[in-house]
């Protein structure tokens, strides 16, 4: 991943709109050969679309209402999560940012490496100082895939509230309950002790030169040092506002969520069964973990039809149904953000020549006539 530029307080920041073209055109061709395969190949094997497209075509006026007030609340939480960290931020400010870097990294092959270089810039465009922009981003990714291993444990719960009291179950219940105690409590320390970020930093850092020399690229990684830095640097950030931050990033979440029940609620109203609450929301997390495996942007895809197959197999839905429903939550899901972060990075590009243009014209000056 490139890394982030430096944002000085004087907001002189530029978007590296150079990465390694071969990286990058590599990415993108897997990316399109990744959703090819699972949209053209896999899927269509799996049901059949023309069902599926009647079946979302043929959804009742008041449903349509349900799941377009539904999408709207999705975007309007989607817009909270720069505004949670940093609430000096208005809220259209915080809508803009998300929704671009949304844009950038689903939209651009390789847009990944350009993601961070364009949060900062348009931060720093803000008036936010480079030590709560690093803050900011740093713990709004590490929130993020928080929350995004939070929802599959969630729907598990529900899965033994509801009566599927297996014992895989429980061992997946009591495993992640440990291992966001865990988290937890070590997140707590590395705030409050600069020893313990630094000893950590030090143990993770022997624990993968273990694994590299193995590989034969043993090499300083220097950890220790990098979570001091990182612990630094949101020390206050986190102790002040982690409350606000959760709250968004499972609020994000949840109302994705919303969209794909609401879906499979209008697909199935004439359906002699129906999927459960416990079951879409456990199929929902799980299918969401497809995004930490980095083929397609936002799992477009993969996490589709890992998300059908779980609907089918865990959830009593038929094959159409299922695939009509992730159909309607993709494209409510995707398409907005695409259009909204597109429509905003033009905008902010916009005015970010013409502030460039008015302080170069400052800068020199009026125009001395000859004598």
């Amino acid at each position: 991943m490139v890394a982030a530029p430096a944002v000085s307080d004087e907001r002189e920041v530029t978007v590296d709109a150079n990465p390694n073209r071969r990286r990058q055109l590599f990415l993108g061709m897997l990316s399109v050969a990744a959703i090819a395969l699972v949209f053209f190949g896999i899927l269509p094997q799996f049901a059949d679309y023309r069902e599926a497209l009647s079946a979302a075509r043929g959804l009742p006026a008041l449903w349509l209402i349900a799941l377009g007030l539904t999408t709207a609340v999705s975007i309007g939480i989607y817009g909270l999560q720069w505004k949670a960290p940093l609430p000096e931020l208005s809220y259209p400010a915080s809508f803009r940012i998300a929704n671009t870097s949304f844009m950038v990294s689903n939209g651009i092959p390789g847009g990944g490496a350009l993601v961070l270089p364009t949060q900062y810039a348009m931060l720093a465009d803000q008036g936010v100082k480079r030590t709560r922009a690093t803050a900011a981003t740093g713990i709004t990714a590490l929130w993020n895939v928080l929350a995004t291993l939070l929802v599959p444990l969630v729907g598990v719960c529900f899965l033994v509230g509801n009566g599927d009291n297996t014992p895989r179950w429980w061992l997946t219940i009591i495993g992640g309950v440990a291992g966001f105690t865990v988290v937890g409590l070590l997140l707590r320390a590395l705030v409050r002790s600069v020893a313990v970020a630094r000893r950590v930093g030090e143990q993770a850092e022997r624990i993968a030169n273990r694994a590299l020399k193995v590989l034969k690229r043993d090499r300083p990684l220097h950890w220790g040092e990098a979570l001091v830095s990182f612990r630094e640097s949101t020390h206050e950030l986190l102790s002040a506002r982690w409350a606000h931050i959760s709250m968004a990033q499972v609020g994000v979440q949840l109302s994705q969520f919303a969209v794909l029940e609401v879906a499979l609620a209008a697909v199935q109203r004439d359906s002699a069964t129906s999927t459960s609450f416990a079951t879409a929301l456990f199929a929902f997390g799980v299918s969401r973990l497809g995004t930490f495996i980095p083929i397609s942007p936002g799992g477009l895809g993969t996490v589709d039809g890992v998300l059908a197959a779980l609907l089918v197999s865990a959830g009593n839905a038929s094959a159409a149904d299922a695939l009509a429903a992730v159909l309607i939550w993709r494209t409510l899901t995707f398409l907005p953000g695409m259009a909204i972060g597109s429509a905003s990075f033009v905008a902010w590009r916009k005015r970010s020549a013409a502030k460039s243009t008015h302080r170069l014209a400052v800068d020199e000056g009026p125009t001395q006539p000859r004598s």
